[in-house]
């Protein structure tokens, strides 16, 4: 992992919310340039930014930085609506998963 996947993963994130670089950037309290800055390379998050973009996004930092997870937004949508299904359903929708990707 290096500088790319942060800069890379903040664009997917905010692409996945059809938001603008600048919008998301005032809505963290951030200056008009802030995510394009970070996601052009020139600067990198902090701590605290990252903290507050993951919890904008109602991510977990885990789920940011999970390499597996190519869709972290969608797939923290799916497990919440997974979450709400007995077992029984749950696994019916694994066995259709693995259909589908077949």
């Amino acid at each position: 992992m290096d500088k790319s996947f942060i800069r890379d993963r903040y664009a997917k994130i905010r692409l996945a919310h059809n938001m603008s670089a600048r919008k998301l950037s005032l809505e963290l309290g951030q200056s008009t340039e802030y995510i394009n800055q970070i996601e052009s390379g020139k600067n990198m998050p902090s701590v605290e930014g990252l903290l507050n973009f993951c919890n904008y996004f109602n991510i977990s930092v885990g789920e940011f930085f999970e390499e597996r997870f190519n869709y972290p937004v969608e797939y923290a949508s799916i497990l919440e609506e997974l979450n709400k299904m007995d077992a029984m359903t749950v696994k019916h929708i694994y066995e259709l998963l693995k259909i589908i990707n077949r």
